[in-house]
């Protein structure tokens, strides 16, 4: 097996990069604008919104199997341009596909909870998506293009958390950082997810690339926890007083896109299909982290 990795200095790409490289995966690694080493492996600098560039690093990489993580995954930068939203999230995945159909290779393309409205909660595959915002929307279309190809599987992903490894450091070290300090941050007390650590939706999705599941699997943590309640977690987990976090309801916060209320993922389907792979709590994940 030869896995070409999109987004590979992202948040998750780093966690998947180390996996295979950890797994002794050979890979081609593309990020979008960063290069030099990561994990030991070369980055190739691929725009994903220059569909020729695309095409012919793809026929350069030669993969046997696609693990599609790139993509513009910050609401707010999809909201400020949409255009390049459209050209990096759906276009860049429709071209994927299509090169994959062509030279038989495997594709998994991560698909994200948020393609759902949020009005239901407990989400199952066969669930009819309606995105609230034009990020989910980019990724909704996108999906429809994997599942035209004979070994395409979307994996749609709930909320990640955990530690950077790419040297950016995300929204949840931003909320260690916070929490030791003593900074007030303000979370929803009513916008509700089923969490997961990076590291365990690594592992999974690096045995999805390896099995022959295709269609739609649903990859989310074993508890429906509000965005307040993951906050006085860690907060208890680190041993300092939770006084700063503020409850808010999620629409006192002024926002151009509706924040989903529930989006909560039924991960049966994916538990049915893999029974032995980690599944942790939100917990279990702290406790099996290297938080900085």
């Amino acid at each position: 097996m030869r896995i070409l990795l999109t987004g590979a200095s992202g948040q998750l790409g780093g966690y998947l990069l180390r996996a295979l490289v950890n797994d002794g995966v050979p890979v081609v690694a593309w990020s979008g604008a960063q290069t030099g080493r990561l994990f030991g492996v070369e980055l190739q600098a691929v725009n994903l919104a220059d569909a020729e560039q695309v095409a012919s690093a793809f026929r350069s990489a030669a993969p046997t199997a696609v693990l599609h993580a790139g993509a513009i995954a910050a609401v707010t930068e999809c909201r400020r341009d949409p255009e390049r939203a459209h050209q990096v999230n759906t276009r860049a995945t429709g071209v994927l596909a299509e090169l994959a159909q062509q030279t038989g290779a495997r594709i998994l393309f991560v698909s994200t909870d948020l393609v759902f409205d949020g009005e239901k909660g407990w989400y199952r595959e066969e669930d009819a998506p309606a995105p609230l915002s034009i990020y989910g929307r980019t990724k909704a279309v996108a999906e429809s293009a994997i599942l035209a190809v004979a070994q395409g599987l979307v994996v749609r992903v709930s909320l990640l958390f955990g530690p950077s490894m790419v040297g950016r450091p995300n929204f949840f070290d931003h909320q260690v950082a916070a929490l030791r300090h003593g900074q007030s941050m303000t979370l929803f007390s009513d916008e509700w997810r089923t969490p997961i650590s990076f590291a365990t939706a690594a592992q999974a999705l690096m045995a999805l690339v390896r099995s022959n599941s295709v269609g739609i699997l649903h990859l989310g943590g074993p508890e429906r926890i509000s965005r307040l309640q993951m906050g006085q977690r860690l907060a208890a987990y680190l041993g300092v007083d939770p006084f700063a976090i503020l409850a808010e309801p999620r629409n006192s916060v002024p926002s151009a896109d509706p924040r989903p209320r529930d989006t909560s993922l039924d991960s049966s389907r994916w538990r049915e299909l893999f029974p032995n792979q980690p599944w942790p709590s939100w917990q279990e994940a702290l406790t099996q982290m290297a938080i900085p």
